[in-house]
Formats: C-alpha cells, structure tokens, sequence
C-alpha cells in the first residue's frame, strides 16, 4: 500500500510542477550541483514516468523471478534450510517484503531528488549539492542497514 501511495505522490508531485517548468529542463548536475545535462519538458516527463514504471515492475518482478528460479541459481547463507521445502514459502515472503521495502526508499529517494531538481529549474539555480549529498548519504546508510540485516536473516539456522 505505501509503494502505491508513494507511486501516486511521485506522479502527482510531476503532474504539479509539469506546467511550470521551462522548455528545456536541467536534469542532470555535477557533484557541486551545476547543470550539466538537459532535456525537453516532455521528454523529461516521460522519461520520469518510464522510470517509475520500470522501478515498480522490477522490484515486484524480482523476488517472484527468485521465486522460479531452481535452488541452484539463488545465493544466500545456509540456502539447504532456508529452502527446503517446508520453508521454501516463508523465504521468499521475506524476499519480497525486503524488496518491498526497498523500492518504497528507492521511490523516496526519487521524489525528494526531484523535489531539488523541480526547485533548482523553478528558481534558475544549481541544485542543493549538500541537500543532495545528504539525501544520498541516507539512502546509501538505509542500503547498507537493509543489506545486511537481510544477511543476518538468513544467516542463522533457527
């Protein structure tokens, strides 16, 4: 549910500033938070709309790809427990709520990068490099907590 609410805001939030972006947008900027690429309003828009819908297909796609995929193929600490077959099920409710959760901070992520890059061509000016850099630093701290407590997870043999 919060994936679909989140899905809706990221569209809502483009749909908002659609109109009063320039022609051409800013769409990509340097470490100090210069423009250094720029797209057509439309392109752009369509392009953030594509790259929604690959997130959400990819992240609900995965772990059901997991799912079918032969025991052989999948990597993952004590794999014989964790996928017998009276686990099997259990397991992969784990992946797809770690993966869940996952996409629903990768949209976070997304939007907030957004909002700096709706502020930055709304206001004619660089990106927030250090509201940028701090974003990022939360996502890659959250990627690094979600990474290895899905290790810790299945580390252990219960």
């Amino acid at each position: 549910m919060i994936l679909l609410i989140l899905a809706g805001l990221f569209v809502a939030q483009l749909g908002y500033y659609y109109s009063m972006l320039p022609a051409t947008v800013a769409t990509h900027f340097d470490g100090a938070g210069n423009p250094n690429g720029w797209m057509s309003k439309k392109g752009f828009a369509a392009f953030e709309l594509i790259l929604l819908l690959f997130l959400i297909g990819q992240f609900m796609y995965v772990p059901r790809m997991i799912e079918k995929m032969p025991d052989s193929l999948i990597n993952m600490p004590n794999k014989t427990y964790w996928l017998a077959a009276g686990r099997r099920a259990e397991t992969m409710s784990v992946f797809r709520n770690y993966f869940e959760w996952f996409s629903v901070v990768i949209l976070l992520l997304f939007i907030s990068i957004n909002q700096l890059v709706f502020r930055a061509n709304l206001d004619h000016e660089n990106l927030s490099d250090r509201e940028a850099w701090l974003i990022i630093g939360v996502f890659l701290v959250f990627t690094v907590v979600w990474l290895v407590s899905l290790v810790r997870k299945f580390r252990n043999v219960k």
